[in-house]
């Protein structure tokens, strides 16, 4: 079994870990594949950088679709390796329509987001959403607990919406979002200045995201839209994907000149 204080020491996920470690030990006495619920890819991948030299076990990574930005991961015994085509096949998942008419009344990703959760969808069993134009979203989600959504009528706000529950191969996938190099010249290399340039948020809409532990600094959830960044910081901002600085740079006039990585 998994020694579970020695890797939750230094993690930056523990709670995430801890489900890890969890499904691994029951991988492990069962012989068969566990997953974990719903993160954001990026996360799944830096805690698995704490498992590389576990050779009793292996992990791999999937959404749903291949560039999803929320993923699950999946784990098996080293000596008791499926094939990554039943792996996806087998994705405990499914897909949701959520149907109604947005024209007049516009709504976001983190809306539809809201809506399951307020009607009893655990959010680490929400995988990616994305806006449909103004018809509504389609979205994945886990098998487990959706019976209650099927062909349901509820309301967004004023907008009366139908959940229907169907394969995700029924689904109209995203187009995958590239690598962007973003170049921006700020006042300062404070969080909320260089986050909102790089996720193209407004800065006030930053700070509250911020302050309600909705970013991520290097893994850790910080409040403090004031803190000065540095080359090499990673930031994470919920449905929003992830930034990286490249390079601060001063200029004559005593501006920053930021080059970021966006993914």
């Amino acid at each position: 079994m998994i020694d579970l204080k020695e890797i939750l020491l230094n993690s930056n996920y523990k709670k995430e870990t801890e489900e890890l470690i969890n499904i691994a030990n029951l991988a492990y006495k069962h012989w068969e594949t566990y997953w974990t619920g719903f993160n954001s890819t990026y996360m799944c991948e830096e805690i698995l950088k704490d498992f590389e030299n576990l050779n009793d076990f292996k992990f791999f990574i999937y959404g749903g679709f291949s560039s999803s930005q929320r993923s699950r991961i999946a784990c098996f015994r080293g000596d008791n390796i499926p094939e990554e085509d039943a792996l996806k096949s087998n994705f405990p998942a499914k897909g949701i329509k959520i149907i109604g008419n947005f024209l007049f009344d516009n709504a976001t990703q983190d809306d539809f987001r809201s809506l399951l959760v307020e009607n009893g969808v655990n959010k680490i069993k929400v995988g990616d959403i994305w806006t449909i134009g103004d018809r509504g979203a389609q979205g994945i989600i886990d098998n487990s607990d959706i019976k209650h959504l099927d062909k349901k009528i509820f309301y967004l706000r004023d907008v009366k919406v139908k959940i229907n529950v169907v394969d995700i191969d029924e689904l109209q996938i995203p187009s995958g979002r590239s690598k962007k190099l973003v170049n921006t010249v700020e006042a300062s290399t404070r969080l909320d200045a260089i986050a909102s340039a790089g996720f193209r948020v407004s800065r006030t809409k930053i700070i509250e995201r911020i302050e309600n532990g909705m970013l991520r600094l290097n893994g850790s959830k910080v409040n403090k839209p004031t803190i000065n960044l540095k080359i090499g910081d990673k930031l994470e901002l919920e449905n929003k994907g992830f930034i990286e600085i490249l390079n601060l740079e001063i200029t004559k006039r005593e501006r920053w000149k930021v080059k970021l990585l966006r993914k």
